[in-house]
């Protein structure tokens, strides 16, 4: 029987293995992985913040330009006025075009390819924080609530372990609310471009294969 107590008690009091632990870890490891996450947010949307679309009337001008087989001054034309996926890739086409080269498709399918990895950068690492936060925050609780138990009902160390876990719980979801957020508006934002890419592309080849 006082085996078995022994371990019952291996996580509790000041020797303990949850003592040992300082009440600051989990909320430090929430604020650098806040930091993070703040970083990641603020360069994406920069990044797609310069990704705007090619302008209706622009697209409608340079396709006039392909049809009249000027290829310089289309090309021109989108690289002065859109930088984004779409345009990119499309010039990658024209160019080719110009200089009589083969295998416009296939250079515009790689260039498309290399876009989408550019647009999906740093994507994955805020989807997992978005994860990962509110579970940091549960682990806290946790580690606060044996330390609260472990220490005693009304001591000072129960007190400590009682703020550990409440404010763990806070700072874990407030650092996964906004990343989860901002992850399926920069996702979106991304799906809109790839679908401005494909459907930009496939018209463009008409002219640059003579299809029509």
């Amino acid at each position: 029987m006082k085996t078995y107590k022994a371990d019952m008690f291996f996580l509790g009091k000041s020797d303990s293995l949850i003592s040992s632990i300082p009440p600051e870890t989990i909320p430090v490891v929430i604020i650098m992985v806040s930091i993070v996450m703040l970083t990641i947010v603020i360069e994406r949307m920069v990044f797609y913040w310069k990704l705007k679309p090619i302008q209706s009337d622009d697209y409608s001008l340079a396709k006039d330009l392909l049809r009249e087989k000027k290829w310089d001054e289309a090309k021109d034309l989108l690289a002065r006025k859109s930088q984004n996926p779409a345009s990119l890739v499309i010039q990658v086409g024209i160019d080719r075009k110009r200089r009589n080269l083969g295998y416009i498709e296939e250079e515009m399918q790689s260039e498309g390819y290399r876009q989408i990895q550019s647009m999906e950068k740093f994507l994955s690492a805020l989807g997992t924080i978005a994860t990962v936060s509110p579970l940091l925050g549960v682990l806290g609780t946790v580690i606060g609530i044996i330390r609260s138990f472990a220490e005693g009902m009304g001591t000072k160390g129960a007190e400590v372990g009682i703020s550990e876990a409440l404010i763990t719980t806070a700072m874990g979801l407030a650092v996964a609310i906004p990343a989860y957020v901002f992850y399926n508006y920069l996702v979106r934002v991304k799906e809109d471009r790839i679908i401005e890419m494909e459907n930009l592309s496939n018209q463009v080849l008409n002219y640059l294969e003579d299809r029509g």
